[in-house]
């Protein structure tokens, strides 16, 4: 609605967000006023009228004609605010917030829309401090035989747990001493192995039980490696971060520590009121957290800018397929966009990783 809204001004704030001031004009708002009216009137019960058959007189009458001016008001920014948001600001992030500032009948009303803008940023230089990290000793990763005995104890007493349970499941008053365990603990025996899975002999055990172990020691030396690239990158970027992408950000911490809390069978409202805790206590807890991960996101998909990383495209097929086969009911575009992104950081973490 071209002449719904005038007087536009655009003013850039600080921490990465601007805000829209405007007008809309006296004519749009009395075309707004009969919407609210019908709308009030089917919302309001009057002894003697049938719902949404009110005269006008009588409902001005009762709800007043500031609260009309209001919803009139309400509908009009309803309509306008994702077009102007869309005309003045094209890089904007998060929702905006919106204000009434002046509200005076046979007045133009004022209006303030304040909303996040993707940051500019200042990067530094990424090749270098990857590089940097990399060329750091890399811890050296072995399992020695105590670590390999250590796990082979642990499943005997796991076994001799289930078996000291099964011997005295009729009784009760157990008698758990270390002496009554070891009745129950299992030689470790070839035959024994191949009932914890698929496994030839003790020394095959022994070798698979190995690899395993230095994959995970592997996996965890690499996410230490990129923890300790991300801090530097983190600390040494210049950015203002609009309050949107941080509480995207924490938002998204909030709704995995409710997944996992979830994952353990339990409710999460019982869980915090078990720890004296609002999900607002945890959110202002992490905000540093969420100040980092914000950062850290806005300086990959830069990078990403930069270095014309992009994912394959046939790689995001594949993942929103599958992905709609698990959430059938979620929006496809917003999928999209979210594998996007993922695949897309992934690539960069690689880049950054080839830097040695």
């Amino acid at each position: 609605m071209a002449d719904t809204s005038t007087n536009i001004k655009v003013t850039r704030l600080e921490k990465s967000e601007v805000e829209i001031s405007g007008d809309i004009s006296v004519e749009a708002m009395k075309k707004y006023r009969g919407k609210a009216l019908k709308d009030l009137g089917e919302k309001i019960e009057i002894q003697g009228f049938r719902k949404g058959h009110v005269p006008e007189k009588i409902l001005v009458d009762r709800v007043g004609e500031i609260l009309i001016l209001e919803e009139a008001a309400e509908l009009a920014l309803k309509d306008i605010v994702p077009d102007i948001i869309e005309k003045n600001v094209p890089d904007y992030i998060g929702r905006p917030k919106i204000a009434i500032t002046k509200l005076a009948p046979g007045n133009p009303v004022s209006f303030k829309i304040t909303i996040g803008v993707m940051p500019e940023i200042k990067l530094p230089d990424y090749k270098k401090i990857a590089k940097k990290e990399l060329a750091k000793d890399a811890e050296k990763i072995e399992v020695t035989e105590k670590e390999i005995n250590e796990v082979i104890e642990q499943i005997r007493k796991q076994r001799a747990h289930q078996a000291f349970h099964e011997a005295h499941k009729d009784h009760h008053g157990h008698d758990h001493s270390d002496e009554e365990m070891a009745k129950h603990l299992p030689e470790f025996t070839d035959e024994f192995v191949k009932t914890l899975g698929a496994f030839e002999s003790v020394a095959d055990f022994r070798a698979k039980a190995k690899e395993n172990m230095i994959k995970e020691k592997e996996h965890r030396a690499l996410e230490k490696r990129r923890g300790q690239i991300f801090e530097k990158l983190i600390a040494e970027t210049k950015v203002e971060l609009p309050e949107a992408l941080i509480e995207n950000e924490s938002n998204r911490m909030l709704a995995q520590f409710e997944s996992d809390i979830a994952g353990m069978g339990l409710k999460s409202e019982d869980y915090l009121k078990h720890i004296k805790k609002t999900p607002e206590d945890l959110q202002k807890e992490w905000r540093p957290d969420a100040e980092k991960r914000a950062t850290l996101n806005v300086v990959l998909a830069e990078i990403a800018k930069k270095e014309n990383l992009r994912p394959d495209e046939e790689m995001v097929k594949h993942e929103v397929e599958h992905m709609k086969q698990h959430y059938p009911e979620a929006d496809e575009i917003r999928v999209r966009a979210y594998i996007e992104h993922s695949l897309t950081l992934e690539k960069v973490i690689k880049f950054l990783e080839e830097q040695e």
